[in-house]
């Protein structure tokens, strides 16, 4: 993402509201933009068919959409990481001409896997109509591949067109999955809902290979960078099974969830409470991009550079020192503003739930999920900040350890009742923010270190 430094540095910096408000608003869409205009799409389908439609079609729709946003997530995690870094060193070389076989490579070993899975279970699992059971599929196949191609959004730097792309996309769906949901049920509103969804991931594909007008060369190199950096592989397959972690243990073990088509098992308390949780970490995804774009980024180039050029020792720790400061100035930004944001939605909770079309049930497992995902947002900034210095081990360390305590937590508070449905993830996600800032600092206190022998091939021979 370094390539947005420039362009958000001129906008947040200009002398008025309007570059703020606009800078602020492209650090939002490049860090959450398809996962946010997803997740709002979904909201505004849920209340506008709640009347339109009866409640077992509606929850079968809503459900395959679930399972296959999580399914997804969880699959094409490793080939996203792998897939970003291998662009991030052929756009550091200059040599972009293999990113569009890239992308056709990382969509096939994204979507492949999954597809095969997604076959099995809504075919012969399911007890749902072949064609809703088909529709099923070519929706799992476009979110994947919308997943895939968002790693090239920053890279892009086309980001009003991606931005309308997305936004034109949703509205379509909404609109489409209203219309023709009422009218057909759950088979009308998988068909719009993925409609819209296939129209924004081929505008991506289209801008991807409009920008990179080169030939589809070289597509098995991916293969080798899955050898070369495992740990970015198995790291992201660890973190996106952590975020669903707590939501199959608890579809898994309460006696208060939905089932429809056969086998689709959710849990629409607890389900609805943390994703309308997470929306609260927005602001703080765009002040950190912002943050580590500007500041961080200036120090962090500095820090490698004059290494580059041959800096004296002292030079060195001096430049480490900046890139101390920035990172502890830009965690410490996001946290007091995040916690603010979270204090007024906890207060606010029956508001919002209420406005949202939640239960007063969810309040309690609301208001965890928000505290929740504070932590979880440092912690996950603790990581991005690791993997800057390539501590790949210790990014992945922080995964597996939030992997274990979301099942661990979840499944232990689901045995105390009710009123501890979410305590297991906030419990989890404060024990990763303590263990993400140790990691964190403690490369950053060794970076020359890291620097100079861990990340040197010539001394560990990788």
């Amino acid at each position: 993402m370094a390539g947005i430094g420039f362009t958000l540095r001129r906008l947040t910096q200009r002398d008025d509201l309007i570059g703020a408000v606009i800078g602020y608003g492209h650090s939002v869409f490049i860090s959450a933009g398809p996962w946010l205009l997803t997740v709002l799409a979904l909201i505004a389908i849920n209340l506008i068919l709640t009347d339109a439609m009866p409640r077992d079609s509606l929850e079968l729709f809503r459900s395959i959409i679930v399972y296959n946003f999580s399914v997804s997530l969880v699959i094409t995690g490793p080939v996203i990481l792998v897939a970003t870094r291998y662009l991030a060193d052929r756009v550091f070389e200059k040599r972009v001409d293999t990113a569009p076989a890239l992308m056709v490579t990382a969509m096939v070993l994204g979507t492949a896997p999954g597809l095969l899975l997604a076959a099995w279970f809504y075919l012969v699992v399911c007890t749902i109509p072949i064609p809703l059971a088909l529709l099923a599929l070519a929706n799992y196949a476009v979110i994947s591949a919308i997943w895939v191609a968002g790693l090239f959004l920053s890279a892009l730097k086309a980001y009003v067109r991606v931005t309308v792309s997305f936004g034109l996309g949703m509205a379509g769906s909404v609109a489409l999955t209203y219309l023709v949901g009422a009218a057909y049920g759950p088979i009308g509103a998988l068909a719009a809902f993925s409609g819209g969804l296939a129209l924004t991931m081929l505008v991506l594909m289209a801008t991807v290979l409009a920008e990179y007008r080169y030939p589809m060369t070289r597509p098995v190199n991916l293969l080798r960078y899955f050898r070369d950096y495992w740990e970015l592989a198995l790291g992201g397959l660890v973190y996106n099974l952590a975020i669903w972690i707590d939501k199959w243990v608890l579809w898994a073990t309460l006696d208060d969830t939905s089932v429809v088509g056969g086998a689709l098992v959710t849990a629409p308390l607890y389900d609805g409470a943390m994703f309308l949780a997470y929306l609260t970490i927005v602001p703080a995804l765009a002040i950190f991009t912002v943050a580590v774009e500007t500041r961080f980024f200036e120090d962090y180039q500095r820090f490698y550079r004059q290494i580059g050029d041959h800096s004296t020792l002292e030079a060195i720790l001096e430049n480490q020192r900046g890139v101390e400061r920035s990172a502890t100035d830009g965690l410490r930004s996001v946290m007091v503003i995040q916690i603010v944001i979270s204090v007024l939605v906890i207060f606010f909770a029956p508001t919002i739930l209420d406005a949202a079309g939640g239960a007063s049930r969810q309040i309690g497992m609301f208001r965890f999920g928000v505290l929740g995902a504070l932590f979880h947002v440092l912690m996950l900034f603790c990581g991005i900040l690791l993997m800057y210095f390539d501590a790949r081990r210790p990014a992945l360390t922080l995964n597996i350890v939030f992997l274990a305590t979301n099942g661990a937590f979840t499944w232990a508070t689901s045995e105390l009742g009710f009123p501890y449905l979410g305590y297991g993830y906030f419990a989890s996600t404060l024990v990763c923010f303590a263990l993400g800032v140790v990691l964190l600092f403690n490369v950053l206190r060794h970076l020359p270190y890291y620097t100079f022998v861990r990340n040197n091939p010539s001394v560990t021979g990788a």
